[in-house]
């Protein structure tokens, strides 16, 4: 069965404006951290639960680093094991910023 991920709303204004903030200086660098992100969120279709856990973010968070940011995102079900049907992409956020003041 292909796991389908689909991206939250506030996931993709996230990645837009990671794009154009950084586009705004300097476009081949958005470019590349756009096409690295899509990258590393392919990435979950064949491992959907790459992403270490982050119950201190929300209970069934899971974080994927594509450095400097983060992907942060739930599986459904929420479970460690078994297949998984859906990856939801919630956030999309810079690494340095205090994760729990998203939330």
């Amino acid at each position: 069965m292909v796991v389908r991920v689909v991206w939250s709303p506030t996931a993709k204004a996230d990645l837009i404006d990671i794009y154009t903030t950084i586009g705004a200086e300097n476009l081949k660098a958005a470019d590349h951290y756009y096409e690295w992100i899509e990258d590393r969120a392919a990435q979950l279709v064949d491992q959907p639960r790459m992403g270490v856990r982050r119950p201190d973010i929300r209970p069934s968070a899971r974080m994927l680093v594509a450095a400097p940011f983060l992907l942060l995102y739930e599986t459904v079900p929420d479970t460690d094991s078994g297949p998984v049907d859906l990856v939801e992409i919630v956030r999309v956020v810079d690494g340095r910023r205090d994760l729990n003041r998203l939330f």
